[in-house]
């Protein structure tokens, strides 16, 4: 059996955009209530049966994805009433009701268990480490083939919830706190406007068959000894499931002022060297990201020029950059109970040891930290402290925003600038697709001036300042001091392009399986 670890939690919002997956749902649902009859349980009424269609519809649709992103991938889900009632994670916040009925939810997925068609791993009552997990058999994912069921035809629903607010103690779901000033109306019609034409792209990555599978067993939680990894941005860690074409805004600490980023789209989770292979419509992509974006929003606030490169010190190795962001991140999302240096025991670099302990899953919070410290002196030959330091002294115009927990509202302020480059770009004519990773913006190539525009206008208006903005390595730019051929044979381009077509299996299959379902590239 494969380890339960590489799972993700289940979804209520998937819609499948095919006629052969509508009458296969009715037909499974047919069969249950034929099984009821022949137990002598009571008939439904219309109602109760529309109801028991759609709870199939959620299950078959959730696990489809699931399938079509991983065969191994195990869907996590809850069977205790506390998750189906105002605070659990099936609760419908925007209206006030359970995403689904937890009775029905129930009697479906243990319905498709008696036939077989998934598999299903009941968790022991009481506290467990990990929910119940379910995945489609054998039986059901040859269905789901015969039915040609794939990413392409699974949506998200579009009146789906769009927009979610967290508490500040236990970062849960909560209901939604008065708007203020926050337009929660105008949000949700932009982001919606936004998944819509997410929806209709075919948003594809070219990479290898070998490369994919790298990726795979990366983004899953189990290691190659099996061991269940986790990282401290679990939360939204996915697997590469390329049905994932819809974002949602995610709001903190209880209010509309804090956070608000987008999530959900599979190109945020994907390991940043392979961003470049990103393909929108079958074009080449370019990304652009806002340069040290957090502080030129502080330095602003306190109308001060910053540093060329906030995340180079003096004293401290170039190759250390990633590392020195990172902290550069925790001193200001950190509170004020850690501004003491006695108390910078809590900090640990991004540095995972290397290689990783066998009982890395296992381990606390508190014990990473130090093995990543430790790590970090091996590496540089100081401690972490001082890299926090100079840190501090280096930004000394900004320093009363080290451990103010400000993350929440320059998040929120990054979060309002995505929301505009985004409908700006839509706004354009044709308009042009934006995949959004926080501070940084993909298109396909030809749209980089669109963006670049859209970028610095919506980061003046929000900010007041103007702002820097790189562009990305792109995969069809020549490494650099490239001085090859500028000439190929067409023996060569043969041989490339056959060698192309059976290393890219998967990249072209999901190339055909998009246009069966939605037709040519939306410029074609």
């Amino acid at each position: 059996m494969d380890s339960l670890g590489n799972s993700r939690r289940n979804r209520t919002d998937l819609v499948v955009k095919s006629e052969q997956f509508t009458q296969f749902v009715s037909d499974i649902k047919n069969t249950y209530l034929e099984s009821r009859k022949e137990q002598g349980i009571r008939g439904l009424s219309e109602s109760e049966a529309e109801s028991y269609f759609r709870h199939f519809e959620i299950v078959l649709a959730d696990l489809a994805s699931a399938w079509s992103a991983d065969p191994e991938l195990y869907i996590g889900y809850s069977r205790s009433k506390k998750y189906f009632i105002e605070g659990g994670s099936y609760w419908d916040y925007e209206n006030s009701s359970p995403f689904i009925s937890e009775r029905i939810f129930l009697r479906v997925i243990d319905f498709l268990e008696h036939q077989q068609l998934i598999e299903n791993h009941v968790a022991k009552q009481g506290f467990s480490d990990i929910s119940s997990r379910m995945r489609a058999a054998p039986g059901l994912q040859t269905l789901f083939d015969e039915f040609e069921v794939n990413w392409a035809c699974i949506l998200t629903d579009p009146n789906a919830p769009v927009i979610f607010v967290k508490d500040t103690e236990n970062k849960n779901f909560i209901s939604f706190p008065k708007p203020g000033k926050f337009d929660l109306e105008a949000s949700r019609k932009n982001i919606r406007r936004i998944n819509e034409n997410l929806q209709s792209s075919l948003i594809n990555l070219s990479i290898s068959d070998d490369d994919f599978e790298l990726i795979r067993r990366r983004l899953s939680r189990v290691g190659e000894q099996g061991i269940v990894e986790t990282t401290d941005n679990d939360e939204f860690r996915e697997p590469l499931e390329f049905s994932n074409r819809s974002l949602r805004r995610i709001f903190s600490l209880g209010s509309f002022s804090n956070g608000g980023r987008f999530y959900g789209g599979w190109w945020q989770g994907l390991p940043s060297e392979y961003r470049k292979f990103i393909e929108i419509e079958g074009c080449v992509t370019r990304e652009m990201d806002y340069a040290t974006l957090q502080p030129h929003m502080l330095y602003a606030f306190v109308d001060r020029e910053p540093p060329e490169d906030s995340y180079i010190l003096e004293g401290w190795d170039v190759s250390l950059r990633p590392l020195i962001k990172k902290a550069f991140n925790q001193l200001v999302n950190s509170d004020p109970s850690s501004r003491n240096p006695k108390q910078w025991h809590r900090f640990g670099p991004d540095l995972d040891p290397d290689p990783l302990p066998v009982d890395w899953g296992e381990m606390s919070l508190s014990q990473k930290i130090k093995s990543r410290r430790r790590q970090f002196e091996e590496l540089t030959g100081r401690p972490y402290s001082d890299l926090l330091s100079d840190l501090i002294k280096f930004h000394e115009p900004i320093e009363n925003d080290f451990f103010s927990s400000a993350w929440g509202a320059t998040q929120n302020l990054d979060s309002q600038i995505a929301e505009r480059v985004m409908i700006k770009l839509l706004d354009n004519s044709p308009p042009i697709t934006a995949l959004p990773i926080h501070d940084s913006f993909i298109v396909r190539r030809g749209g980089e001036k669109l963006l670049h525009n859209a970028m610095t206008e919506s980061f003046s208006e929000v900010i007041g300042t103007e702002c820097k903005i790189d562009l990305d390595e792109a995969v069809y730019d020549p490494p650099e001091g490239y001085d090859g051929p500028s000439l190929v044979n067409m023996s060569d381009i043969e041989a490339e392009t056959k060698s192309y077509m059976e290393t890219h299996r998967t990249y072209h299959i999901r190339d055909e399986q998009w246009r069966k379902v939605h037709g040519l590239y939306g410029y074609e």
